[in-house]
């Protein structure tokens, strides 16, 4: 991702003219949704939409399983829409279970079905689609559309907007092919709240930042970051330290430093060495040897991936592969004041009068 975002840089006067055609193009397209000479579909209970501008915003996982914990522990059933951004189903809505693989339907389905086993969840690229299957399935009282942000066809009663620290600075209103974005800027307009991933050290230095980029539209801005609550092995073996031994951490380029800073600050000591892949890599027999290798090379008995890593990278040879289950911790609010429960409470409360 960074030879390609030094590219786009090195390129910016040249892209910004079709990148200027693809936020004009988005704001026609949502122009036409608005006015119904587009058809959308008005689900029969409230959706919830948690997705990116930029596709490659993180965090979108994190506040999903949150959201479908939340309304467990309400006696809410959830429906959750994913889109299977770095997958291909054959068959779809694909319904979603612990057991299956990531390549399938996309890993953020493949972990959700991991950290929320009994809820329905079906991986498509059709949210329209989904969401009907699921209701005729079992009528849920919310739908959770994951990672569907640009996706008009399917009405919302809220949106919660993922942003990472790229998008508040060099990546601010980059559409592509200049940047990563899908819409131009005032597609954030549709936000009900924004969400910033980013770890609690830098929200000091993000905050005036935040402020000045989406103070404008008046919509509070929240942030969210995992906090390791304890280790687990591919066999379900768990535990809540190494023992002090030095460990290797795979993880996706664009999630390395959030990554690496919820390692050190859970197992007190920082990685020994990061092993970074592309977020859309598919692991290898090579890849599993390297990795090894790498660990054998800096004597760390072990291998701690990040749960999208280890889901995709299966094990290390010679090597004990462990992986994270992480807490959401959302917050604090930059923009708007009070915790995220508390508006979220106040926000349902006014979409269930609503529906």
């Amino acid at each position: 991702m960074q030879d390609i975002i030094a590219w786009q840089q090195r390129l910016r006067l040249l892209l910004a003219p079709p990148a200027a055609l693809t936020s004009l193009a988005m704001r026609a397209r949502a122009s036409l949704y608005a006015r119904k000479i587009l058809p959308s579909w008005n689900p029969p209970a409230p959706a919830v939409g948690v997705g990116g501008i930029n596709p490659t915003a993180r965090g979108k996982v994190l506040v999903s399983a949150w959201l479908m914990g939340w309304a467990a522990a309400k006696g809410i059933t959830p429906a959750l829409l994913a889109c299977p951004r770095d997958a291909s189903p054959q068959d779809m809505p694909l319904s979603v279970t612990a057991d299956t693989p990531a390549f399938e339907c996309g890993t953020d389905a493949a972990l959700l079905a991991r950290y929320r086993p009994d809820s329905v969840i079906l991986s498509d690229v059709n949210p329209v689609r989904a969401g009907k299957s699921a209701w005729a399935a079992v009528s849920p009282r919310i739908f959770i559309l994951h990672d569907f942000y640009s996706a008009l066809s399917a009405k919302r009663s809220a949106d919660l907007a993922l942003l990472n620290a790229y998008d508040l600075d060099k990546g601010w209103n980059r559409p592509f092919p200049a940047g990563f974005w899908r819409e131009g800027v005032r597609a954030l307009s549709r936000a009900s709240a924004f969400i910033l991933h980013i770890p609690p050290d830098e929200v000091p230095l993000r905050a005036p930042l935040a402020e000045r980029r989406l103070g404008r539209f008046g919509k509070p801005v929240f942030t969210v970051h995992p906090s390791i609550w304890r280790l687990r092995q591919p066999d379900g073996q768990v535990a809540t330290d190494l023992g002090g031994e030095p460990y290797l951490l795979v993880t996706a380029e664009s999630n390395q430093e959030m990554a690496a800073k919820a390692a050190q600050s859970f197992l007190k000591l920082p990685p020994r060495l990061r092993v970074v892949f592309s977020d859309s890599h598919r692991f290898t027999q090579q890849d599993q040897d390297q990795i090894a290798a790498d660990a054998a090379r800096m004597r760390t008995p072990h291998v701690l991936a990040t749960p999208e890593a280890a889901l995709r990278l299966g094990g290390v040879p010679g090597r004990t592969l462990w992986t994270y289950d992480p807490d959401v911790v959302l917050g604090p609010c930059l923009l708007g004041g009070g915790a995220f429960t508390p508006w979220w409470e106040n926000a349902w409360a006014g979409i269930r009068q609503q529906a």
